[in-house]
């Protein structure tokens, strides 16, 4: 086997070969990920019919580079929203063919995690594969609330949720894998930066075409500190956090320096002014006294 066919198999990115000659296309190669995807095997995929094939997974094969996004069905007729991306392939000069290199990447987890955002603010979310590896994290457009203990290349998820909860979160994991439906679940951190947060996460199962669990969508809709006790400057990153307000904009809004958000946020300031704390919690939404428990008159 040819290393080039090897390195085409063993690549997670769904893709297709195709061949075109005298108007006729057929599926020449398709790679495990797209078998995966799509719930056939190769044989039945390259007895696809040139019509059906080109209705069914909507290329265009007059482009050379076509990248828009499309919906394919499954084996069961399951509509997946996917992104492709069409490339030919150069001339082999003893074969008057012309190929293409379809790239598909699946956009069902972030279809799903977007509306999941149109219904309620989401903090953070993210893309885990089935052994629960962080694939994709997205934060709101504040900055980290803390700074992690570790990096999140390659991460599993378990390792941000405190060792007490990993047999309930497997568990639910699990059930939402066997039942194919999203579920909801409260559960614990491990500490980052000294701190211990509560977090509600919504996940769902995404599905491959053979009907098998390849990964899991999830969204954080709130986070708070498990210990009430919390300095000020933490309570005040939280929910700048949850709002999804920047240092800059909430200097913008309330015409407090920049340099004072700054230290109320490290800490530096712990009893501002009545007129800043006022201003700020206002802004946020939220009591004063939910942020400082003691202000200055």
């Amino acid at each position: 086997m040819p290393i080039y066919h090897r390195i085409f198999q063993i690549l997670d990115q769904p893709m297709l070969l195709l061949r075109e000659l005298n108007g006729e296309v057929q599926i020449e190669d398709a790679n495990e990920a797209f078998l995966r995807l799509v719930g056939y095997e190769l044989e039945e995929l390259t007895s696809i019919s040139s019509s059906y094939l080109l209705e069914r997974y909507n290329i265009n094969n007059t482009k050379q580079v076509l990248k828009s996004e499309v919906i394919i069905a499954t084996k069961s007729n399951r509509q997946i929203p996917v992104r492709v991306d069409q490339r030919a392939v150069p001339k082999d000069n003893s074969d008057q063919s012309n190929r293409a290199l379809i790239v598909f990447d699946d956009l069902s987890p972030y279809k799903w995690i977007e509306q999941k955002s149109e219904r309620k603010k989401v903090l953070i979310s993210g893309v885990v594969d089935k052994y629960l590896h962080i694939r994709n994290f997205r934060q709101s457009s504040t900055p980290v609330i803390f700074e992690p203990d570790r990096t999140l290349d390659d991460e599993n998820l378990m390792q941000f949720v405190a060792e007490r909860e990993h047999e309930r979160m497997l568990a639910a994991f699990a059930e939402a894998s066997a039942k194919k439906k999203e579920k909801s679940i409260t559960l614990q951190t491990s500490k980052m930066s000294g701190i211990e947060l509560e977090l509600s996460i919504t996940f769902t199962p995404i599905y491959d075409g053979f009907g098998n669990s390849k990964e899991f969508a999830f969204v954080i809709w709130d986070l708070k500190p498990v210990d009430s006790e919390i300095d000020s400057a933490t309570k005040l990153k939280i929910w700048m956090a949850k709002r999804d307000i920047t240092a800059g904009h909430l200097s913008a809004l309330t015409g407090i320096s920049i340099q004072t958000i700054s230290k109320l946020r490290n800490g530096k300031i712990l009893k501002p002014q009545r007129l800043t704390a006022e201003l700020i919690a206002s802004e946020l939404q939220v009591d004063v006294h939910e942020i400082w428990a003691e202000i200055r008159k």
